[in-house]
This record gives structure tokens, C-alpha cells and sequence, in this order.
């Protein structure tokens, strides 16, 4: 799979080796996996080489790290999931790990990279995500990454003891152009 570049970050396919300790500590950080599925169970270090070399094997998955460009420093995960070759669809999901990264764009700008290379490499036609009603932060960066909201799952999830909603997002080739 190619890389996949912008002006802050270029984004690769992860390998087994990238599974370190600072990826696993995410994971089981409370504040980076609140809005995450994964926080119900516990990561190591080899549970992310597991991870990593699943996705590596299913070819209706793409799994990429976002990478600073000049620090070439890992800062999250985001992933073409679940392609439909008959349909011409994915689903992209990601999560910024490094919370020095938080809140300076690196989900917007690799939401547009994924998106890009969805279209124009693997020639798709339609890409969905979805997120969390209390997570704006995601629904934000979809947004302004061409992705419009196309319907709301009330009550189905629960965080914090509660059920809470989800927002389903889409995008299409011809719109995002």
C-alpha cells in the first residue's frame, strides 16, 4: 500500500514491530479510548501485533499509523475497514493516541488522506464513519473533512453508565471532489 502523505503528516500501513508499548498504553488509556469500542478489554503489546497482523491479512482492511512527518513520530491509527467491492464501499474509523496531538487538526488531515486514497487508489465509491453523540471532536473533523451527517442512531450505545446516541456520517466520490 502506498504512503500516504500530507504537509504534517504521511500516513503507512502499520507492521507487527509498530505494536509498542506506548500503542498498547493508549489503548487502555480511559481518556484515548473512551469513544473507542476497544475500551472493554485490556491491550498489550502483543494483543496490538495480533491486531496489527489480523488487519494485515484481511484484505477488506486497511490499517494505516499516522505519523508526525517531521518528528516521524507515531500519533494514532485510522482505518478503511470493511470494503464492499460489490458496492464500492468502506468504513473509515481512526483514533489520535498522543495526547500532545490532540486538538491541532491530525484527524481532519488524515480523515482527507484516507478519504483520498479510498477514491482515487482503491476506487471506491462511497465512504461512511460513524461517532459517539458526545464525541464532537470526531463529528468536527469528519465535517470538515466533506463528510455530511445522514442519519442518527438515538440511544445506542452506552458511556458512563448511559445510553447516548451515534452519528452516522457519509461521503461520496462525486461530492467530495
Amino acid at each position: 500500500m502506498p504512503l500516504l502523505n500530507s504537509e504534517r503528516l504521511y500516513l503507512r500501513p502499520l507492521c507487527p514491530g509498530d505494536a509498542s508499548p506506548a500503542y498498547a498504553a493508549w489503548l487502555n488509556d480511559p481518556e484515548v479510548n473512551r469513544f473507542l469500542e476497544i475500551r472493554h478489554q485490556h491491550h498489550s503489546v502483543e494483543s496490538c501485533h495480533q491486531f496489527v497482523e489480523s488487519m494485515n491479512d484481511d484484505p477488506v482492511q486497511h490499517l494505516f499509523g499516522i505519523f508526525l512527518a517531521e518528528m516521524d513520530e507515531h500519533i494514532g491509527n485510522i482505518k478503511i475497514g470493511f470494503i464492499n467491492s460489490r458496492y464500492s464501499t468502506a468504513q473509515l474509523s481512526l483514533f489520535i493516541g498522543s495526547k500532545q496531538a490532540w486538538g491541532k487538526g491530525y484527524a481532519t488531515e488524515a480523515i482527507r488522506l484516507a478519504t483520498r486514497h479510498a477514491f482515487e487508489d482503491l476506487g471506491l465509491l462511497r465512504v461512511e464513519a460513524g461517532c459517539y453523540s458526545e464525541n464532537l471532536a470526531s463529528l468536527k473533523a469528519f465535517m470538515k473533512s466533506g463528510y455530511t451527517v445522514e442519519g442518527f442512531f438515538r440511544k445506542n450505545v452506552v458511556l458512563d453508565g448511559k445510553r447516548q446516541g451515534c452519528f452516522w456520517l457519509g461521503v461520496l466520490k462525486d461530492e467530495w471532489q
